[in-house]
């Protein structure tokens, strides 16, 4: 029965550890997707700007 609680309490301690790396990683999926959302936003301003400008010197 000792074995029993001694296998049981390793495996606890290995998903324990599994479900902080899970962790780890959603952080670093999230704060990816924030970096691509900041320059998706950059690529639209920019992309705006072109064509404002092109828009202008069509118009003279």
């Amino acid at each position: 029965m000792e074995e029993s609680f001694k296998r049981l309490k390793s495996e606890m301690e290995e998903i324990s550890k599994e479900q902080k790396n899970i962790r780890e990683v959603q952080r670093q999926v999230k704060e990816k997707f924030g970096i691509i959302e900041s320059e998706c936003e950059e690529l639209k301003r920019e992309t705006r700007l072109i064509i404002q400008r092109s828009a202008r010197s069509q118009g003279n």
